[in-house]
């Protein structure tokens, strides 16, 4: 990476934008933390969301909760600060954002593929499949693929001061004047992994709304389970599986599409800066998004949630009554 100097009325026009960015990184961070470790503690604390379909759900809010929770809330410091890390951390935080990016991409895959076996094959080949050590191993190998194709990139970085007079705004994989020429690799890879999924969620869900169509047995819309005892007749039921499967996959394609393109365009010649902000922006989203997509349709999790929220709410009533009250006045 070359020295690059930003001209003071270059940075008075990218202001607005770092504003913007800084803004946006602080509400998705809390937002995001919040709804993502909400998740994992309900599966982790509730037996009923112990399931392999739940596994893959957590899995992706591991990877959410860490961009979230860590690499957001650096980035928005950094852009408001004007702070220049060093290289070599720069670097490494570039390194785990692709990785965890990209695990939750994959954690979409293997949720639409759980599903899709689920209600399409047979019982008997979705506790085959979807054993406990084959499932554990899915989870493990989300980690692992995306490490692999990240070490090239690692190893060939080449490490250089950047001396700025303004703060930098990265949008990470876009090329451009704003971002060094060795996030090509990151961008095609990142661009190639966003189409893949987008085509294997829009097969799993084409399929699992073909099979509830014309099959006998229905799909539950609230935890995607196969009943067996439903009528022929549920035109209701079918139209709320369309109506989520629809949601599912348009959140996905709204946040990721023009991420996808836009990198890849930016290849080739350089974007406008209100194309690269608002798709980065989007695909950041995603990350929030990600723990309300798959379990506000699930009734196991509504259960979960208004348990827990019950038990704290009573929890601090009791314990406002017991510091409060006149006798516990009386033993302090």
């Amino acid at each position: 990476m070359s020295n690059i100097t930003s001209p003071p009325d270059h940075c008075e026009r990218l202001l607005g934008t770092r504003v913007l960015v800084a803004a946006a990184y602080s509400v998705y961070s809390v937002s995001g933390t919040l709804a993502n470790v909400l998740v994992i503690y309900l599966v982790c604390s509730f037996k009923k969301l112990k399931t392999t379909s739940n596994a893959f759900i957590v899995n992706g809010c591991v990877s959410d909760l860490l961009v979230c929770a860590f690499w957001m809330p650096q980035e928005a410091i950094l852009i408001s600060t004007g702070r220049l890390e060093n290289p070599t951390y720069r670097v490494f935080m570039e390194g785990v954002f692709f990785l965890w990016m990209t695990v939750s991409l994959l954690s979409h895959s293997l949720i639409a593929l759980n599903r899709f076996v689920l209600i399409t094959k047979l019982p008997t080949v979705y506790h085959t499949v979807y054993q406990k050590r084959n499932t554990e191993w899915m989870i493990a190998m989300a980690w692992v693929m995306p490490l692999a194709f990240l070490l090239p990139w690692l190893f060939g970085q080449r490490l250089h001061e950047v001396n700025l007079q303004c703060p930098k705004l990265r949008l990470y994989v876009f090329w451009g004047h704003e971002v060094p020429a060795s996030s090509s690799y990151t961008a095609i890879l990142s661009a190639v992994t966003v189409l893949s999924q987008t085509i294997i969620l829009f097969h799993c869900y084409f399929r699992i709304f073909r099979k509830v169509q014309i099959s006998l047995k229905r799909v539950s819309v609230l935890n995607f389970q196969v009943v067996h005892n439903l009528p022929c007749s549920c035109p209701r039921k079918d139209k709320r599986l369309g109506l989520y499967v629809l949601i599912v996959c348009c959140v996905f394609t709204v946040t990721t599409e023009p991420f996808a393109w836009s990198a890849l365009y930016g290849l080739f010649q350089p974007l406008p800066g209100g194309v690269a902000t608002g798709s980065w922006l989007l695909l950041c989203l995603l990350f929030v998004l990600n723990p309300f997509i798959y379990t506000w349709k699930n009734e196991e999790f509504r259960r979960s949630f208004r348990a827990v929220s019950h038990y704290f709410c009573i929890d601090g009533f009791y314990r406002n009554i017991r510091y409060s009250s006149p006798l516990s006045s009386m033993g302090r």
